[in-house]
C-alpha cells in the first residue's frame, strides 16, 4: 500500500525487496552497502485493459543505511522513525544520519525516459514486524521538511509523572496527513551481490563465504555468476571483478 500522486499503485513483487553489496573492500557488517528498492505500477478500473510497461510507474530507493545488525534477521529491529530537520541541519547531520537517502521517480508514462525526480527534503522509516524473510515496512516523505516540523511542533508536550516533558511522538495518523509519499509494505530480504576477484578459485564458493561472514545468509535458492567483462567494455573496476548474486525468498517471483 503507497500513496503518492493520484494513482492507486500495485507492487511489483519481483523488483521490491532489500538487497546488500559486498565489496572486496568491506571487512566488517558495518561496511555492508545495504538498499531497500520498491517498484510500483498504476492500477485500478482505469488501467485494466492496458499493459504494465504502458502504464505509469513509481521507483522508490532507500540507500545506504546503516542497520547495525549481526544476521540479516536484525533488519526487524531498524527504526529510522525521526528526521533530519529534528537537529541542525549540517552537512554532518545529513552524512552521518543512519537512515539512508530517499530517491524517488515518478514516470508519467513507462517506456520513456520521461520522469520526475522527487525532491523530498525529509524521509522517515522502521520495521514493524517480520515473518520468515519479509519485513513490514512503513515509511513516509516530506517535500518540505520545514512545514511539517512546524505542524509537528504544534502538537501537546506531554509530562512525566516525574514532572519531565515528554515531547510528542510521531503517530501514524499525523504522518499520513503531512506526508507527500507515505507506505506500508511487506519486503522481502531479497539479494546479496559479491564482489569476487577475477583469481579467485570458486567464485560462488567465495561470495557465499563472504556474505555468511558479513550478512549472516543461509543457503542461497539461486546464484546469478555476472561477468561482465566477457558481454561489454567497461571500467577497470567492472574488468577486474565478477559479481556474484545470491538469491532469497523468492526473489524474481511474482
Amino acid at each position: 500500500m503507497v500513496y503518492f500522486r493520484e494513482h492507486q499503485w500495485l507492487l511489483v513483487h519481483g523488483y521490491s525487496h532489500f538487497h546488500a553489496y559486498i565489496t572486496p573492500q568491506k571487512r566488517t557488517r558495518d561496511d555492508v552497502l545495504w538498499f531497500m528498492n520498491l517498484r510500483y505500477i498504476a492500477g485500478g478500473a482505469i488501467w485494466r485493459r492496458v499493459h504494465d510497461w504502458e502504464r505509469p510507474s513509481l521507483w522508490i530507493e532507500v540507500n545506504g543505511f546503516k542497520p547495525h545488525l549481526r544476521h540479516w534477521t536484525d533488519l526487524e529491529r531498524m527504526n529510522f522513525w525521526q528526521l533530519y530537520g529534528e537537529q541542525e541541519d549540517t552537512d554532518e547531520h545529513y552524512l552521518s544520519w543512519r537512515g539512508g537517502w530517499l530517491d524517488v521517480d515518478y514516470y508519467p508514462q513507462s517506456g520513456t525516459q520521461e520522469r520526475e525526480h522527487s525532491m523530498l527534503t525529509d524521509h522517515i522509516w522502521r520495521v514493524g514486524a517480520r515473518e520468515g524473510g519479509f519485513f513490514t515496512v512503513e515509511l513516509a516523505g516530506f517535500a518540505d521538511g520545514t512545514s511539517f516540523l512546524s505542524e509537528f511542533k504544534k502538537l501537546p508536550v506531554g509530562v512525566t509523572p516525574e514532572g519531565n516533558e515528554e515531547p510528542p511522538e510521531l503517530d501514524s495518523d499525523f504522518v499520513k496527513k503531512h506526508a507527500e509519499l507515505y507506505l506500508v509494505e511487506h519486503v522481502p530480504f531479497g539479494t546479496v551481490t559479491v564482489c569476487v576477484p577475477r583469481n579467485a578459485r570458486d567464485v560462488e564458493a567465495y561470495a557465499l563465504a563472504r556474505a555468511r561472514e558479513l550478512v549472516g545468509v543461509g543457503e542461497p535458492e539461486h546464484i546469478d555468476v555476472r561477468d561482465f567483462y566477457k558481454r561489454e567494455k567497461g571500467s577497470e573496476n567492472i574488468q577486474q571483478d565478477i559479481y556474484v548474486e545470491l538469491h532469497f525468498n523468492g526473489y524474481f517471483e511474482d
